[in-house]
């Protein structure tokens, strides 16, 4: 048996008792939204996507099998917490840092933001995201933005999370193994 490393996500949300199912599913698949759209500004193999409305749709996004957003564990209690396997394309084509610049925009989500920063430090293995690092990534991330004309796509999907009523308490992000066998 063959094992893999992993990204896993693990978000916590804010206490609901008993939330519409809509806005639970909308929060789902607007996680799946960030994701996906953070690949395909990121990763070479996406680099002639274009976007258009057809991003918005089930099946408008071109993302290989290996490259999707897994779900590792769903618990419906209190709090809502999501586990999910984030792929390692994620990390190395830096498609990871528009999902953390997303969550840190969304202004009335309440995070340990300086947590998170470190969390992602950790996760690039050189602790090479300072001041400067950081600028740079920020000017990049908006540059392929306006190269890949998809900056409203991005606003849009901040809009949505800032009016969905479930609202993200903490985010953690490890390095975890998992064995091949178990992946599908």
């Amino acid at each position: 048996m063959q094992s893999k490393n992993f990204i896993k996500i693990r978000l916590a949300f804010e206490d609901k008792k008993k939330p519409y199912f809509l806005d639970v599913s909308s929060l789902f698949y607007d996680f799946e939204l960030l994701h996906d759209f953070s690949l395909l500004l990121y990763a070479e193999e996406y680099y002639n996507y274009r976007f258009s409305q057809y991003f918005w749709y089930r099946r408008g996004r071109p993302l290989k099998d290996e490259h999707r957003l897994r779900a590792l564990k769903i618990i419906k209690e209190s709090p809502l917490t999501v586990e999910l396997i984030l792929s390692t394309v994620a990390v190395s084509s830096g498609a990871i840092w528009v999902i953390v610049q997303a969550i840190e925009k969304i202004s009335n989500w309440k995070l340990n933001k300086e947590k998170l920063k470190l969390e992602v430090e950790n996760l690039r293995l050189e602790k090479r995201i300072r001041y400067y690092n950081e600028q740079k990534v920020r000017i990049e991330m908006e540059n392929k933005f306006k190269e890949r004309e998809c900056w409203t796509i991005f606003t849009s999907l901040l809009k949505r999370f800032e009016t969905n009523s479930i609202k993200l308490k903490s985010l953690d992000l490890t390095l975890e193994r998992i064995d091949d066998e178990n992946t599908t």
